[in-house]
């Protein structure tokens, strides 16, 4: 194993920047592209999420929607939460910082999205599901951003050299 001749080798670029990620997972050494997997587990996470609605709502009947909706949401946001955090991101450490960081970012995006849904079908007339398809593409490209850069950010203080150079090499 050879050893970092100076200490900017010992630290990946990425932790320059502010971001640290750690060896590669499974999955990312299988699609290899961090992108390709963040969508693949937002997809699985839309589907998840909407089953676990379905499935609240049909073994509770008489339960507001806001409700089965809220208790859906909650659950796929924790559990998508360690599969980004494991899978997509691969960090460690900061965990109550990253999972507050995360839900702000989907809180946020929930919210935009609301906001634009209302602009979009209430106000310029356009067709509700169209109009909901392209605001979700939207918001996918910025909650990668968000989690990229600031749910699961390091920084490059929080990385020393030592351990940036074992982590990479494992």
């Amino acid at each position: 194993m050879k050893q970092p001749e100076t200490p900017k080798e010992a630290v990946p670029e990425d932790a320059v920047k502010g971001i640290h990620n750690g060896p590669p997972g499974p999955l990312l050494r299988l699609v290899k592209d961090q992108r390709v997997a963040f969508v693949l587990v937002g997809g699985a996470n839309t589907a998840f999420s909407t089953g676990l609605f379905i499935a609240i709502a049909w073994l509770n009947p008489g339960m507001p929607s806001p409700v089965v909706l809220s208790i859906a949401f909650v659950v796929s946001l924790v559990a998508v939460f360690f599969v980004y955090r494991k899978l997509v991101f691969r960090v460690k450490g900061h965990f109550w910082l990253d999972l507050g960081r995360f839900t702000l970012v989907n809180l946020t995006m929930f919210f935009t999205n609301m906001a634009l849904l209302l602009v979009a079908h209430e106000v310029l007339g356009y067709p509700q599901i169209p109009s909901q398809i392209a605001i979700t593409c939207v918001t996918v490209i910025i909650n990668y951003f968000g989690h990229k850069h600031f749910s699961f950010r390091r920084s490059p203080e929080s990385v020393s050299p030592k351990q940036a150079t074992e982590e990479s090499t494992t």
